[in-house]
């Protein structure tokens, strides 16, 4: 007897990662976010306050698109999100909370250095509890944090959290 046949009924099924992708949508009060990961990096995000979707990928990879309506889908996703929002607070208000700092925040470039064209500054800000995280940037000593942006908290494997905030600026 063989052995495919002595269980007809029996299937196999086996499942390859070849990598890891994610959808994290988030919101407060008063901001939300919605962005799309592969790999832990950051392939595109919704940002609320221009109102569009943007698809912050260096030059030098391959780049993923997404469909034109992703925007819009992020936009009605706020709605529920601040609806469970309201009801989380609510149950979680009298909870106390254990906090960790970050880990020393990795700042860098987008695209390659050319002076006089617009790039964007990137801070990584990874190892925090709880989230959010606040980041502010200076030049020259001056706070010149208008005008940047910071996505929603990210969720790491160990329960901690990771933002991303740019700032574009002219070199």
């Amino acid at each position: 007897m063989s052995s495919l046949n002595m269980f007809p009924a029996a299937s196999v099924c086996l499942e390859t990662v070849l990598h890891e992708g994610g959808q994290i949508g988030g919101c407060s009060d008063s901001d939300g976010a919605m962005m799309y990961t592969l790999e832990g990096e950051e392939l595109w995000y919704a940002d609320f306050k221009s109102g569009r979707g943007v698809e912050p990928q260096p030059d030098f990879i391959d780049h993923i698109s997404f469909n034109p309506g992703t925007y819009e889908a992020a936009v009605a996703d706020q709605q529920v999100c601040r609806n469970n929002l309201q009801v989380c607070q609510q149950a979680m208000k009298d909870l106390p909370v254990e906090k960790d700092p970050p880990e020393i925040p990795m700042i860098y470039i987008r695209d390659t250095l050319e002076l006089k064209v617009k790039n964007t500054l990137i801070c990584h800000v990874s190892g925090f509890y709880p989230a959010p995280v606040e980041v502010s940037w200076t030049k020259n000593g001056k706070n010149v944090t208008d005008g940047s942006s910071i996505n929603v908290p990210f969720p790491n494997k160990d329960g901690s959290f990771t933002q991303i905030s740019r700032l574009e600026f002219i070199p």
